[in-house]
């Protein structure tokens, strides 16, 4: 099958976090596409909306295959967009999915903490965070690598490296 024959190049992700409370996420993977198998898809109407669907619902089991907790109270991460593009080539697909999830911050600390099954990464990848102006990133746990920037983070990993498994993010929101 053609499909057997797209390879994964690149992984990010862009986490937005809110006062409130709320995250958006989007998450793009690339790849690279040699018999052009996505773009010949996009003219194909209903087999293209067919394959967005079952993407959409496979980044959704992975996701509901986790766990999820702000504060220590399990939040339910939903995808809420997904979407199949192009970067200038026929031969360079990616995903785009949008994901979306809510819990309760407090006063003092909070602590986002996700559970994934580790994984050993087939490409590069890195996760940029950005949480409200004056927040203070206290403490990370993760195997990927990190980077913090007042209240922006970059984490990253390469090809070969091991992620997931469990994550903390420990940070003070400005009061």
């Amino acid at each position: 099958m053609i499909k057997d024959k797209i390879i994964p190049l690149h992984a990010e992700s862009f986490f937005f976090v809110s006062n409130n409370g709320e995250f958006f996420q989007t998450l793009i993977y690339d790849y690279y596409d040699e018999e052009e198998y996505y773009r010949k898809l996009t003219h194909k109407e209903k087999e293209f909306v067919r394959e967005v669907d079952k993407l959409w619902s496979n980044m959704q089991s992975i996701l509901d295959e986790g766990e999820l907790y702000i504060n220590g109270v399990r939040v339910r991460p939903r995808v809420i967009f997904m979407d199949i593009q192009h970067r200038g080539s026929g031969t360079l697909p990616y995903f785009i999915w949008i994901i979306n999830f809510k819990g309760r911050f407090r006063r003092g600390v909070n602590i986002y903490r996700s559970i994934y099954e580790e994984e050993t990464l087939e490409y590069d990848c890195e996760a940029y965070w950005c949480f409200p102006t004056g927040t203070k990133i206290l403490d990370v746990k993760t195997y990927m690598n990190k980077d913090i920037y007042g209240n922006f983070m970059v984490l990253w990993a390469r090809k070969g490296d091991k992620i997931g498994g469990e994550e903390e993010i420990k940070f003070r929101l400005k009061v």
